[in-house]
Order: structure tokens, then C-alpha cells, then sequence
């Protein structure tokens, strides 16, 4: 009986020791790239797959924009705003785009655009002009749309999300304080992500677009390059959110099935490549997707 206990306390103790090693293992993936914040998650199952640091809050860029999706399609879907819409640029958006290193569609005040060109310059090219302007269209002004932008990261029950633009552009950059930048967990990234996805899956019709031909007959292409028929192309991908400022740093909210499951994966701060910020995203997207669907 004594050796049979012994033999038992031997075999728990291994079996702690080993689901500690492989625990640690896993929090010291050897990625080929770093970035400050990593999530994959099943979104069929509620499953994680992989995090790190995800639970801290940090800028998230252009990737903002999901939200600003959300409520756009919130309020087509209810009646208020149609998809045929027409809206003249206003002065605030105007101004936008002269900003140069921004993305934009290039707006100009004596000119109509639809809602649906504009929600899809801003989902195709991040066009930070289209964001602002669609913000203006819902809610009247910028100020009162964050405030539904914030409202609905309450109802979401996000921990680390404060939102004080709908396009995701640094607060230093628009000439505001340098503590008004978007930020959020990539975990709190997941939820806005799936939620999206679930409550308006026509956003993947646009997320999936590689192209989009503006009216003055410019063909401008998608910032992500996981697409099918785009450089980096990854099959199974269909969106979602790329971003980049210089307080976020490269980061990318991406989804797709693979294995019939789909899946969503969160990166924020991305390390650079040899001067390359586009790029390494990318790789580190698909190398975190294929270690888990392999």
C-alpha cells in the first residue's frame, strides 16, 4: 500500500512538472518575428489557441475601424442610414485629407460620395477621410459617434478599450494630446472583431475585396495582403483590419477558415524587418495560423 501511494505521488508529481514545462514552452514560442501583443482565437469554439499579452491595453491604429464598421452596419441595418446615401464632404473631413501620410480616398468639398463608396475605401484602402466622414453621417458630428464608439465597447463588456476617433489616427498626429490614441487589449480587438463578423457577416464581402476602383478610375488596393490574389496571399483568409501609426507600430486583425473552423487572430506592435513595417505582420499572421491548423 505504502509503494502504491509513493507510485502515485511520483506520477502526479511528473504530471505537474510536465504540463508546467509545456505550459512555459508555449508562453516562449520561437516566432520568427515579435510583436507586443499576440492572439489567435477559434471563434466557432471560444477556444484560444495562443496568447500573449493579450489582456494589455495598447494603440490599435487603423484597426479602429472595426468598430466604426459595426456601427456604420448597425445603423444601415436599422433603417436610419441607407447604403445609397449621399454625403458632401465637410470642412473636418476635408482637412483630413491633407494630411500626406495618412490614408485616404482624397475627398474634395464640391463633390457626392455615396455610403457605400465610402465604407468601402475606408475597409479597402483605410481611408481615414471615409471613417471620419461615415462617423459624421451616423451620429452628426465626430464627438457624438465616439461616444457611441465607447458605449458599445461598454455593452461589449471590453476591459481596456477607450476609443477617441473612429479612424484610429495618434493623437499627436492630429495635433491633439498624445494621450488621445485609440487603444485596446487584442483580446477586446477578438471580441470587436467577432462580434462584427457574427452580427454583420456582409463586412467579409468587403473585407475580401483585393481591389476597388475609385471615380476617378484609380484602382487602389487592399492593405491586406493575406487576401487571395494579393502578394502575400494565405488561403482560407477574408479580412479583416490592418494598421499602422507610430504609437501602435504594425498591427493586424486578421480571419479566415481553415480546417473548416473559423479563426481570428489579433497582432499588435509588430517588430520591424530590416526597415520593413509592412510585411512581417503578414508572415507572423500565417506562421501563428499554420502552427495551429497544420
Amino acid at each position: 500500500m505504502k509503494k502504491l501511494v509513493v507510485t502515485l505521488l511520483l506520477c502526479v508529481g511528473i504530471y505537474l512538472w510536465v504540463t508546467k514545462w509545456n505550459d512555459f514552452t508555449m508562453q516562449q514560442e520561437d516566432w520568427s518575428i515579435s510583436a507586443k501583443a499576440m492572439l489567435l482565437v477559434n471563434a466557432d469554439t471560444g477556444e484560444v489557441l495562443y496568447e500573449e499579452n493579450s489582456e494589455k491595453p495598447l494603440p490599435i491604429a487603423s484597426m479602429t475601424k472595426l468598430m466604426t464598421q459595426y456601427i456604420v452596419l448597425n445603423t444601415i441595418n436599422n433603417g436610419s442610414l441607407s447604403w445609397d446615401t449621399v454625403y458632401k464632404p465637410s470642412p473636418t473631413v476635408v482637412h483630413l485629407t491633407q494630411f500626406a501620410s495618412a490614408s485616404k480616398l482624397g475627398m474634395k468639398a464640391n463633390e457626392s460620395y455615396t455610403v457605400r463608396e465610402l465604407f468601402i475605401a475606408m475597409t479597402v484602402i483605410s481611408a481615414n477621410d471615409a471613417a471620419l466622414a461615415l462617423a459624421e453621417i451616423v451620429a452628426g458630428s465626430e464627438e457624438e459617434f465616439v461616444a457611441i464608439m465607447n458605449e458599445q465597447a461598454r455593452a461589449f463588456k471590453l476591459k481596456h478599450t477607450t476609443f477617441y476617433n473612429p479612424h484610429g489616427l495618434d493623437g499627436s498626429y492630429l495635433g491633439r494630446s498624445e494621450n488621445h490614441n485609440n487603444v485596446a487589449s487584442a483580446s477586446d480587438m477578438a471580441i470587436i472583431a467577432d462580434r462584427l463578423i457574427k452580427k454583420h457577416p456582409v463586412v467579409l464581402e468587403y473585407t475580401s475585396m483585393p481591389s476597388f476602383t475609385s471615380r476617378q478610375g484609380m484602382t487602389m488596393w487592399n492593405t491586406d495582403l493575406l487576401l487571395p490574389g494579393m502578394r502575400l496571399q494565405m488561403a482560407g483568409m477574408d479580412g479583416l483590419k490592418t494598421g499602422y501609426t507610430d504609437a501602435a507600430g504594425p498591427c493586424f486583425t486578421g480571419t479566415g477558415v481553415f480546417n473548416g473552423e473559423r479563426l481570428i487572430s489579433v497582432l499588435i506592435g509588430v517588430d520591424e524587418v530590416d526597415g520593413d513595417l509592412k510585411d512581417p505582420k503578414f508572415v507572423l499572421t500565417r506562421e501563428m495560423i499554420g502552427r495551429f491548423t497544420e
